[in-house]
């Protein structure tokens, strides 16, 4: 019995459900259809209408942040700007230069060539071997070519990079601070027998007619002092970053 009975239950069903897909095809259910369409969007309007302003609010708050971002980079950016020229003028007050204030208008990526483009040029005063210094007389680098409007620098750790210099230890040491392909800075040609430390600072030793005595080139990282070389070498921890400096002065005297 209970087998017929569940027999004629899903017999039922089926005949239902067919029904049900019959009347729908020809249409005869659109009113019903239509009336439970209208009461669903009556039902969620609420939903949808409270959805669309948590949008709205959360459009609102992302674009405020997003505003938040721009204005601290400018003002991150302007206070670094304002350290710089800080630097720059505190500088010039100490010494008796000629300071031409430039800003680096293009970079070259190239690891071999370590060039930068600034907007100052023979319109300036700008010449060739004019040394670019950074902040309170830090040397990055030194004019190579000039037009009108535009100069480029050579910086410290391109491989051409030559600059004389000194070491501040007891025995003043010479030698020559040279580029590696924009990987390094060395300090070469130091006599062997003259004590070189890690941490001694790295300055222009003045021997160059347009490079001044004193302008800070970096720290000694690591010194290379083989037996068989005729000279030690140091390795160089520069004083600043160069691929991160936007504003330099120009030595013009």
């Amino acid at each position: 019995m209970r087998y017929y009975s569940f027999k004629k239950i899903y017999l039922k069903i089926v005949i239902l459900f067919f029904l049900f897909i019959t009347l729908h095809y020809f249409g005869w259910l659109n009113p019903v259809e239509n009336k439970l369409r209208n009461f669903f969007l009556w039902a969620i309007s609420p939903i949808n209408k409270q959805s669309f302003q948590n949008n709205q609010s959360t459009d609102v708050l992302t674009n405020a942040l997003g505003q938040i971002d721009i204005l601290n980079a400018k003002n991150k950016t302007l206070e670094k700007e304002n350290f710089d020229l800080r630097s720059q003028l505190n500088f010039k007050a100490k010494n008796k230069f000629d300071l031409l204030g430039a800003e680096v208008i293009a970079k070259n990526i190239e690891a071999i060539d370590q060039v930068i483009i600034l907007n100052r040029g023979v319109a300036d005063g700008v010449k060739i071997d004019q040394p670019i210094i950074y902040g309170d007389g830090i040397l990055i680098g030194k004019i190579i070519k000039v037009e009108n409007n535009i100069s480029f620098a050579r910086l410290l750790n391109d491989n051409q990079s030559k600059i004389a210099a000194t070491v501040t230890n007891s025995n003043h040491s010479l030698g020559v601070v040279e580029g590696g392909y924009g990987l390094s800075i060395k300090m070469n040609f130091i006599p062997r027998n003259e004590n070189v430390a890690i941490g001694d600072q790295i300055i222009t030793s003045g021997i160059e007619l347009s490079i001044p005595n004193g302008l800070v080139i970096g720290k000694v990282a690591a010194i290379e002092n083989e037996s068989y070389q005729p000279f030690q070498q140091a390795v160089i921890t520069p004083a600043v970053e160069y691929q991160k400096v936007n504003l330099v002065s120009i030595i013009t005297n």
